[in-house]
């Protein structure tokens, strides 16, 4: 009977080490998922905002270090941003900037335009 319960018990204790283990890789190809994820989510956040004339870099950091609610203020602040895309028609032949259509001089390098 004693080897049998030292059979049991370690039997038992084995079986809690690999429960703990796979529940461990579990975990950890959640958190995994996860990160490359929200890396994905902080790419396309950059990209589109560069995209509409903003400062991805700035929103980039934002929702890397805001998380979920940096996300959120760039997807207002995203949607506020559709009028003025439509305002923006031109663009300065000397430094490519884009600019409104009445402007007579390039607001970042002066250039005098036609």
């Amino acid at each position: 009977m004693f080897i049998i319960d030292m059979v049991g018990s370690a039997l038992q204790s084995l079986a809690q080490y690999y429960e703990w283990t796979i529940l461990g890789g579990i975990w950890c190809f959640f958190m995994f998922f996860w990160f490359v994820i929200w890396i994905i989510i902080a790419i396309w956040v950059y990209r589109d905002a560069e995209s509409r004339g903003m400062n991805g870099a700035l929103w980039l950091i934002v929702v890397i270090i805001l998380g979920i609610v940096g996300l959120i203020i760039y997807l207002l602040v995203r949607a506020g941003e559709k009028g003025k895309k439509e305002e923006i028609k031109r663009i300065c032949p000397q430094c490519g900037r884009v600019i409104k259509e009445d402007v007579k001089y390039c607001p970042n390098c002066g250039k005098e335009l036609e």
